[in-house]
């Protein structure tokens, strides 16, 4: 059984013959009710306090286990997200390559309609030319030929 402050106080002996003083007794009775009750209001504090502590505790191992899940699901999502741009990059990549490739493959073909067609300005102009020389070769024979008729008449 637990001992309280007051149980001590009420505390009573009963008287023999020479027995103890009882003002000394009732007086060092008062003195240990005194130091008893301080410790026993401090004992109680305390454990109020530990109780509230405890409680304390565990809600800061709650909030800690939290942040643990969350920073783990941070983790993993940024992990996710990464992995989600780096897949998005390639395939990017893969489609500029493409465009590129077809650009360049349609540029190919623009070159060559290009080539043909200015090979046939070259031939057109060879043709031209030499029709001007053939022309110009018939207007000098003709006036030749005229200055020869010319001469006679």
């Amino acid at each position: 059984m637990q001992m309280t402050p007051l149980d001590i106080r009420n505390k009573t002996f009963s008287k023999g013959i020479r027995g103890y003083q009882c003002g000394e007794v009732e007086k060092f009775l008062e003195t240990v009710s005194q130091e008893f009750e301080s410790a026993y209001t401090e004992n109680f504090e305390l454990l109020e306090k530990k109780s509230g502590l405890e409680t304390e505790i565990s809600h800061y191992r709650q909030l800690e286990s939290t942040l643990q899940q969350t920073l783990v699901l941070a983790q993993q999502t940024a992990e996710e997200v990464m992995k989600v741009a780096r897949h998005e990059a390639e395939l990017l990549l893969r489609e500029a390559e493409h465009d590129k490739l077809s650009k360049v493959s349609e540029a190919q073909v623009i070159l060559e309609d290009i080539k043909e067609e200015i090979q046939g300005l070259s031939r057109k102009r060879d043709l031209l030319r030499t029709q001007l020389k053939s022309f110009l070769l018939a207007h000098l024979d003709l006036d030749k030929l005229q200055e020869r008729n010319d001469g006679i008449a």
